[in-house]
């Protein structure tokens, strides 16, 4: 009988919840697809309490469960399609798929334990960065501390002491870490570990942000004119803000999606008023992820849907991508629907209007509508506030239960500005979109849903570049973004997504759905999902 050794890895996340969210759901999957492995998740005090919640939620009541299969019993690993094994349970094995999967995890708040240190009675832009630093200053303690197997750090104890840590995986901006862990590997004279870095992405864009210079690389360049500002003397911050997203008008093509202008793929960056500081953190990612400690890299999404992008990536980085998949619970992949469950009065109030729209007039009959980038900095104007108030067919929340409302019968349309985790339950709630990207990835993904696939419309009016001249689409469309042009575009928009061609859009996105659920169950993004959690060995 061939004893089963335990495993042990440690999750380091960005402290912003779409960021968050999809790597705490992809560590519990790993913890349910791998029954030998076991979690730390490092998290900063502003998340601690949001984690928290997000376990405490329905989709998440199986990691309490224990397993109740029967001992010897073969269980498959890697999917049932072509290429999958079956692998052959032992008693050591099963002993260890008999805990709950909450028993294989440990979450750690990572509290700087400075003098200086408060946590703050309410979060806002500077004590999140001040956050930052600190749980940057307060990390290399609690690394060491897992790699040393200590009983307890600061207070806390260590669950799994006995279990030596085989790797990690960081989100890529948390851009110190593979400087982070050769320092406390030389101190505490171990050997090193696999750093794998999870970017909430899909292949293009990874591929737009982590490239060479000479291949498209946006960050690339753009570090490359920071350096050369600061090597003449200028200021470190005027020279990030100088260069950050810059754009200069010319045709960039990415792999697997249409030529456009570099502009283009930042449609509305202009108009977030994002401080130096910002770029200065996330703009060395690009060396992080290509540093030779950063192994592989993880993109949530699937490679069915971009198969270029992922080959060129490959070639770009030579590291081992992880095409994983969207990360939702089992229970949202087997089609189950939410339950209703108000966590506040914002949710109660949702799920009043959903209802009386629904019965007000029928079925996909709401527009749901979440920009959410960056929501922190660039508030909702208190005229719009109080200009909808009022009006019975619209609902105002600061947030609300997303998944619940794209699977609700009256939610017919998903206005977004197409991050990740809105693309993917779109995705899965068969919901067509409509895209107002503002940057990061949203370019990408909206070109992707709305050029290749045809399940979405990108609004164009609404586009806001940084200097006038920058009025141009390559597809010849002229940006005139008066009230006039946004308002006609908005109109023809709603006449097309609620006709035929809506109908069509629904569809399609139904079949998009079918080819991501397919690779999630038995095709790569299961592969590498077995993969990943092996990737020690």
């Amino acid at each position: 009988m061939t004893k089963v050794k335990s495993a042990h890895f440690v999750v380091v996340p960005l402290a912003m919840w779409g960021h968050l969210r999809p790597l705490l759901h992809l560590s519990l999957n790993l913890l349910s697809l791998h029954p030998h492995l076991h979690l730390t998740i490092l998290v900063t005090p502003s998340t601690a309490p949001r984690v928290e919640s997000e376990l405490k939620s329905t989709s998440f009541a199986h990691i309490y469960t224990k397993s109740t299969s029967a001992s010897g019993t073969s269980t498959p690993i890697s999917g049932t399609g072509p290429g999958t094994t079956t692998h052959h349970t032992s008693l050591a094995e099963q002993q260890e798929e008999d805990k709950a999967i909450v028993d294989r995890l440990q979450i750690i708040t990572c509290i700087c334990i400075s003098p200086e240190f408060h946590l703050p009675d309410e979060w806002t832009p500077e004590t999140m960065a001040q956050e930052g630093i600190d749980y940057a200053k307060t990390l290399p303690s609690f690394i060491k501390a897992l790699m040393s197997r200590r009983h307890r750090f600061d207070g806390t104890r260590n669950k799994f002491e006995d279990i030596p840590l085989n790797f990690m995986i960081y989100d890529c901006f948390q851009t110190f870490i593979p400087d982070v862990m050769k320092g406390v590997i030389s101190e505490i004279q171990m050997p090193s570990i696999p750093l794998i870095g999870f970017v909430p992405s899909d292949a293009a864009a990874s591929y737009h942000t982590f490239a060479k210079e000479e291949n498209g690389g946006s960050f690339a360049k753009m570090q490359r004119h920071v350096d050369e500002d600061i090597a003449k003397g200028r200021d470190v911050l005027e020279a990030y803000g100088e260069h950050g997203f810059k754009t200069e008008g010319r045709v960039k093509t990415i792999p697997g999606l249409p030529p456009k202008f570099d502009y283009e793929w930042w449609p509305n960056f202009a108009t977030i008023p994002m401080p130096p500081q910002a770029f200065m953190s996330v703009v060395p990612s690009v060396q992080a992820v290509n540093d030779g400690a950063t192994k592989g890299l993880i993109c949530p999404t699937s490679a069915d849907l971009e198969p270029e992008a992922v080959k060129a990536l490959e070639k770009e980085l030579g590291k081992r991508i992880y095409m994983v998949g969207p990360q939702f619970p089992d229970a949202i992949w087997a089609g189950e629907h939410p339950g209703r469950k108000a966590k506040n009065d914002d949710d109660e109030r949702v799920f009043a209007f959903l209802d009386k729209m629904g019965k007000k007039y029928g079925p996909d009959s709401v527009i749901y509508v979440r920009i959410t980038l960056l929501s922190w900095i660039a508030q909702v104007p208190q005229e719009l506030l109080d200009e909808l108030k009022d009006d019975e067919n619209c609902c105002v929340v600061k947030f609300a239960p997303q998944w619940e409302v794209v699977n609700h019968e009256a939610t017919g349309y998903f206005l977004s500005h197409c991050g990740s985790n809105s693309t993917a339950e779109a995705m899965l709630a068969e919901l067509p979109m409509v895209c107002m990207p503002f940057a990061a990835d949203q370019g990408e993904f909206t070109s992707m849903l709305s050029e290749i696939y045809k399940v979405a419309i990108d609004l164009k009016q609404v586009k806001t570049f940084s200097k006038p001249e920058f009025n141009k689409l390559y597809d010849g469309t002229t940006v005139v973004g008066t009230e006039e042009a946004i308002k006609a575009e908005l109109k023809e928009t709603w006449e097309k997504i609620r006709g035929p061609e809506g109908k069509a859009m629904r569809q399609r996105m139904k079949e998009l759905k079918a080819v991501v659920k397919q690779s999630w169950e038995s095709g790569r993004s299961k592969r590498d999902m077995v993969a990943l959690g092996t990737c020690f060995e």
